[in-house]
């Protein structure tokens, strides 16, 4: 399943890096695709932080970094599509 989403990870990010207009906008969605991954992989971490029944999600850092990554490489497409018109 990671396979799948890293996959959409690139394709989502590579449109909305490629649609940013300029280079302020490129890094801007650059910025904002790796920030929203960071906190993924850090609420994926902590979710595995604890003994017994308080670390339920073991490993599941790069899953939700994943996640948020892709999240927000469509929100950098969905803003680019706003700020042409």
């Amino acid at each position: 399943m990671e396979l799948v989403w890293l996959a959409a990870l690139i394709l989502g990010s590579g449109a909305a890096i490629a649609g940013g207009q300029g280079a302020s906008g490129k890094m801007l969605n650059i910025g904002i695709i790796l920030g929203c991954m960071a906190v993924g992989f850090g609420i994926g971490y902590a979710a595995g932080l604890g003994s017994e029944n308080l670390g339920r999600a073991p490993d599941a850092g790069w899953p939700f970094a994943f996640v948020l990554g892709i999240a927000a490489s469509f929100g950098c497409i969905r803003l680019n599509t706003c700020r042409m018109k």
